[in-house]
């Protein structure tokens, strides 16, 4: 079988999966395009976004607050692993674009190295705080105040399979007595010492559930190319008040997320030793990857980023609470969906090794596992998490070597898409020493890795199955194509050379029920066999 056109083909994107449906998105293109920055829009509005952000900004600073710009931006994270300015990929989904804010200090913080001073600043005054880390960029990673806040005033992605945005708990102060040489750290006597976890506070606010002017107060509809809103705060009363000021600057309140930090799991504060935080946009599955990765690569055409800081202490006296998550568990399990999908999946096994198998060649099931606990979990168990993601979950394979340029990976099992399980699948390939993602695919239950031709004609249970191959070469045409290390032309953390560690990650994304992930012991996981020519 051979690849045929893909709209999601990018020069950073995944490889191709084989077929395409021509009515794929059509729900998306009833919707005109708007934008108040960017692309030109197709039906007006009568309140303009700019003069209400103007107009938001003097509110506050007549009610005593100090507002700073700071940006969203996309951050290549293999160019930073490749230029050596990070020690990790923290796990980066290939070709599915991330962007973070970066923040200026705080009014009375010292600015690292690569930052302006922030507005008000007094580099003689003794009461001065610590500048934050600068770990991957300045401003990426952020202490906060209990009584600041964070609001992001824009456009929502262009149609997409998938997007969110969320606050995450970056760096953490190190425990005493505790050994941390197998994690991500960094810092000094005079920021604290830190080490990385990386983990989610709570739901992502994905497109399934944002709210903005297509999906008024989460109303069903089209949140792409959407104005939206989202207010980051550690206290309740904080987010009330940029509410209330954003409602009298002419913005509806039907577009406005809350973005929660919960005050039980954080520790806000500028001090030294107190948590760091960032904030992450990802997207995922462009209809259109020229439109989306020139909205991905041009963020400061289509967001306003304010850091809002009173200058007078505010008594943070509501923090939010820790909040109950979306329920995974919709009370039927893929096993039941899929009765005989034991036998099945044995069978398929048999088949691909009755395809691939070769005496020159030595053939490995590889065990495959939760590749990290909820990030609620992380937290108290003081480990890295990799940017996780709720509507996922995450199963990966022990680590294993390419030996030689023939050795390759077949990644096969039940095809969630089609149980309801997951509304996409995607299968990443990495290296163990940076997390680095240098290779994939997706599909959705458009575009498939269809398993047919290894069962029966009169067989008609195999939509519920796939096959995927992750190799050096193209042998099939269908391949997903893992790329080396030495001499890659984009640097050398977009490839992996053999014998190298590496493994590889199923994602199953977005439950078609329940809208987030499923529950981890409700799906039935991934399969993976090595295999690797004797030498």
């Amino acid at each position: 079988m051979s690849n045929v056109y893909n709209p999601f083909f990018h020069p950073y994107s995944f490889n191709p999966p084989l077929y395409h449906s021509p009515d794929m998105y059509n729900t998306y293109r009833t919707y005109p395009y708007f934008s108040h920055w960017g692309r030109t829009p197709a039906y007006n509005h009568a309140f303009n976004e700019e003069d209400g952000i103007t107009n938001f900004i003097s509110t506050l600073e007549e009610r005593g607050f100090i507002v700073q710009e700071g940006t969203l931006r996309y951050i290549d994270i293999l160019q930073l692993a490749s230029e050596g300015k990070v020690s990790t990929a923290f796990g980066n989904i290939v070709g599915a674009p991330y962007a973070a804010y970066l923040l200026p200090p705080a009014p009375n913080q010292e600015p690292s190295p690569g930052q302006r001073p922030p507005k008000g600043y007094n580099p003689e005054d003794p009461q001065n705080y610590p500048a934050n880390l600068d770990y991957i960029e300045p401003g990426v990673n952020y202490k906060l105040r209990p009584d600041e806040a964070i609001v992001l005033i824009g456009q929502t992605p262009p149609p997409t399979v998938y997007f969110s945005f969320r606050s995450y708990l970056s760096f953490v102060e190190n425990k005493p007595a505790k050994d941390y040489s197998d994690t991500v750290t960094t810092g000094d006597q005079h920021t604290g010492f830190y080490h990385f976890i990386g983990a989610s506070l709570g739901d992502q606010i994905s497109n399934n559930f944002i709210w903005t002017d297509r999906t008024p107060y989460g109303s069903p509809g089209n949140p792409n190319d959407s104005s939206t809103i989202v207010i980051t705060t550690a206290d309740q009363a904080i987010d009330q008040q940029m509410r209330h000021a954003l409602a009298e600057s002419g913005f509806n309140t039907g577009i406005m997320n809350s973005d929660i930090i919960p005050g039980g799991l954080v520790r806000t504060g500028l001090e030294s030793g107190k948590d760091h935080f960032m904030f992450v946009m990802r997207a995922a599955l462009f209809e259109n990857p020229d439109t989306g990765w020139d909205y991905i690569n041009h963020l400061e055409r289509y967001f306003t980023v304010l850091r809002i800081t009173p200058e007078k202490p505010y008594p943070a006296v509501n923090p939010w609470p820790i909040p109950a998550l979306r329920i995974r568990e919709t009370g039927t399990t893929e096993f039941q969906v899929v009765p005989n999908a034991r036998d099945t999946v044995d069978y398929l096994r048999n088949q691909i090794i009755r395809k691939y198998g070769d005496p020159d060649y030595d053939i490995v099931d590889l065990e495959l596992n939760l590749a990290i606990p909820d990030a609620y979990e992380g937290i108290l168990q003081d480990v890295n998490v990799w940017i996780d993601n709720r509507d996922t979950i995450y199963v990966k394979s022990e680590t294993f070597q390419l030996a030689t340029d023939d050795d390759f990976v077949i990644i096969y099992g039940v095809n969630n898409t089609q149980t309801g399980f997951a509304t996409y699948i995607n299968l990443s390939f990495y290296g163990d020493e940076l997390w680095n993602g240098v290779a994939g695919t997706a599909f959705t239950n458009e575009l498939q890795y269809p398993a047919d031709e290894y069962f029966p004609e009169w067989y008609k249970n195999d939509k519920y199955y796939y096959v995927a191959k992750l190799s050096r070469n193209t042998t099939e045409g269908n391949e997903i194509i893992i790329p080396y290390s030495t001499g890659n032309p984009q640097g050398s953390a977009y490839g992996i050379d053999n014998n190298q560690d590496a493994f590889v990650v199923i994602r199953n994304y977005v439950n078609q029920k329940t809208k987030v992930a499923s529950a981890p012991f409700d799906i039935i996981w991934g399969h993976a066999i090595l295999f690797t020519k004797k030498q």
